[in-house]
């Protein structure tokens, strides 16, 4: 039986079971049972993690708008689990930075007294609509270990996979997914990812006293407006260590934000580049029912409040004869 049931835990994917109309909450004790089983039946317990409020970024002066200006993903919340034992474990998202539109890849490291031989996470987006976790694909896989009714279990549900890499620690290991909440297929944000790696047969993560890379994790920035003046977005964060002999390791969690950069003036196509290539966008967008730009200030590089054919001529001006460069736009 104990066979049947890890090979159920290793050769199937890691789903879950989540539908729009009963919005089923992802069972964490399912996760813990899985660790437990792998890591001698012990029981992981987790804990919570909050946010501190930050000012949010003052919008730079007009012309100062470059293509090399970067802001900075702040992260800095802690918390911890206490009572299991004394050497605690932190693992902490790094610095990045993203534009509108743009996708990136926020990384995880960890720092840790004592070997770790599995993990779980829980991380959550809010507000979802200014970032979304990357989602690789959405495909339709049965739920053995399905925790409703049987009749519910013979349905098929949809599951999320989100965009994940290993980090140098765990670039061995056998088992490592990211998912978010499937809900509909139709649905094209993961706003909460959970992730749960597993050394199994590969070394665990030895000791380190500084933090080494755990994980990376795809993030998309929405097309925010250049107008909108609060622009951070906040994650939480919540987990589960333990050491190879199934034993808890308390967690610091260190979550908190990230800052959507504005546009680049200019940049109508969204590459981070003011070049030709916006010029044929433009051209594409208003007389080709071309796609629209993300960031409708940016195609509007004279500032007059409008995307017409007169900022296909300033952009042209611009690039061949030297004329003024884009300015920050005002159209909506």
């Amino acid at each position: 039986m104990s066979g049947r049931i890890f090979s159920r835990v290793i050769t199937r994917r890691y789903t879950f079971l989540v539908t729009e109309q009963k919005k089923m909450r992802f069972d964490r004790r399912l996760a813990s049972s899985i660790l437990c089983f792998v890591l001698c039946m012990c029981p992981l317990t987790g804990g919570a993690v909050g946010g501190d409020e930050s000012s949010p970024p003052q919008h730079p002066a007009q012309g100062q708008h470059s293509i090399s200006s970067r802001s900075v993903v702040s992260f800095r919340v802690i918390a911890s689990t206490s009572g299991l034992r004394s050497d605690s474990a932190d693992v902490a998202v790094m610095y990045t930075t993203a534009y509108p539109g743009h996708s990136e890849q926020v990384e995880l490291e960890i720092k840790t007294p004592v070997s770790i031989a599995g993990f779980g996470l829980e991380v959550t987006i809010d507000p979802p609509e200014l970032a979304d976790f990357s989602t690789v694909r959405i495909y339709v896989d049965s739920m053995d270990t399905c925790p409703a009714e049987e009749e519910t279990c013979w349905y098929y549900f949809p599951v999320r996979e989100c965009e994940i890499e290993p980090g140098s620690v765990i670039s061995g290991w056998s088992f490592l997914e990211a998912h978010g909440a499937p809900g509909d297929t139709t649905q094209p944000h993961c706003d909460t990812v959970r992730i749960l790696g597993l050394a199994l047969f590969a070394d665990p993560i030895p000791p380190y006293p500084n933090y080494q890379s755990l994980v990376r994790l795809g993030v998309d920035a929405a097309c925010v407006s250049d107008t909108l003046a609060h622009r951070t977005v906040k994650f939480s964060m919540t987990g589960e260590l333990s050491d190879p002999a199934g034993q808890p390791v308390p967690l610091r969690a260190h979550s908190g934000d990230l800052t959507i950069w504005w546009s680049v003036p200019g940049d109508a196509n969204n590459d981070s580049l003011v070049n030709v290539g916006d010029v044929v966008f433009l051209v594409s967008y208003l007389y080709k029912n071309g796609s629209e730009p993300c960031v409708m200030e940016a195609a509007d590089p004279n500032a007059d409040c409008q995307v017409d054919v007169g900022d296909i001529v300033y952009l042209i001006n611009f690039l061949f004869r030297e004329g003024t460069p884009p300015s920050a736009g005002c159209a909506r």
